[in-house]
């Protein structure tokens, strides 16, 4: 008997270890996304000629490619996939959400486009209803109006107009919400994971950088650097929470993502002299509780991921 609580024990030990290293893996990426938003506002900052979102959204892509290229060569098998559509319709989304967030940011402060960007989870629940047919609960709809209603306190500070900045930025939220149902359509196939995370990212770089050619602007030296730092950035963080989700369960890992807008505010703050105003707190409040209903509705549908949790 003491062999077996012994050996209980041990998994539990080894269970909750897995699990704090998945939260800082998490703290981790999110800090690396928040730093990459940081430099795609700073390029702007630079000498030289505006460089534009898309060319900006083609940085982050091409690098992400390269960084991740030798993996795939390494094991050609890696390669084979049998989704196209799927991976072009996920990426069409995901560049959508990539490009208009980036210029969401060079017009609201990072911290408002990070809470506005927390919205995308209600977005993608519509569109799970509409094309995957999942059912809402009633306190699913709930976190769904508190949650926009906190976008648009964000979005009309002085409470009469909405800025032009959040309305992007809440257009982004669109975006990153339908590639949230295209990331789910994928993980129904048989696809690895790098596979996914490569194809995703080759298509985005093809896309943002035909969808760029008529607004190329030839970087300067700086500029140059800090579009590579943004794409290496980008796989970095990408690399983090892919680590994070091998290591703990996805309700579990959700809040720790909302430190992004700790991060964004810190930065915002001492790199470009944003204040965090009481109409920004506010409605970042809302969108955390919004999100906290979101989290708890769909952990009581979903007992088995739940077990799989304390397990």
């Amino acid at each position: 008997m003491s062999h077996l609580n012994d050996d209980t024990n041990n998994s539990a030990t080894c269970h909750k270890k897995a699990y704090r290293q998945a939260g800082l893996w998490v703290l981790a990426g999110a800090l690396f996304f928040s730093v990459m938003n940081a430099i795609a506002k700073g390029v702007a900052l630079l000498e030289g000629d505006a460089i534009p979102p898309l060319e900006l959204t083609f940085a982050r892509y091409v690098m992400a490619v390269l960084v991740l290229l030798p993996f795939v060569l390494a094991k050609p098998a890696r390669l084979k996939t049998q989704h196209t559509g799927r991976y072009i319709i996920r990426t069409l989304a995901g560049f959508g959400g990539i490009a208009l967030m980036f210029v969401a940011i060079q017009h609201i402060p990072l911290a408002a486009a990070t809470a506005i960007g927390f919205t995308s989870p209600i977005f993608s629940m519509f569109f799970a209803a509409l094309l995957l047919r999942e059912k809402i609960g009633s306190w699913r709809w709930l976190a769904a109006v508190i949650g926009l209603s906190g976008a648009f306190i964000i979005a009309s500070p002085g409470g009469d107009s909405v800025s032009v900045g959040s309305l992007i930025a809440i257009l982004a939220a669109v975006f990153m919400g339908a590639e949230i149902v295209g990331v789910k359509w994928l993980s129904q196939t048989r696809d690895r994971s790098l596979t996914i995370l490569f194809y995703s990212n080759l298509a985005g770089a093809v896309i943002s950088f035909a969808a760029a050619i008529p607004f190329w602007v030839w970087p300067t030296a700086p500029q140059f650097y800090l579009l590579v730092a943004i794409g290496t950035v980008a796989v970095i963080g990408q690399i983090c929470i892919l680590k994070s989700a091998r290591l703990a369960d996805a309700h579990f890992l959700a809040p720790f993502f909302y430190v992004s807008l700790i991060y964004s505010a810190t930065i915002g703050f001492f790199i470009f002299n944003e204040a965090v105003t009481a109409t920004i707190l506010s409605g970042c409040a809302a969108i955390l509780i919004s999100a906290v209903i979101m989290m708890r509705s769909q952990q009581k549908i979903s007992p088995a991921l739940t077990t799989n949790e304390s397990s």
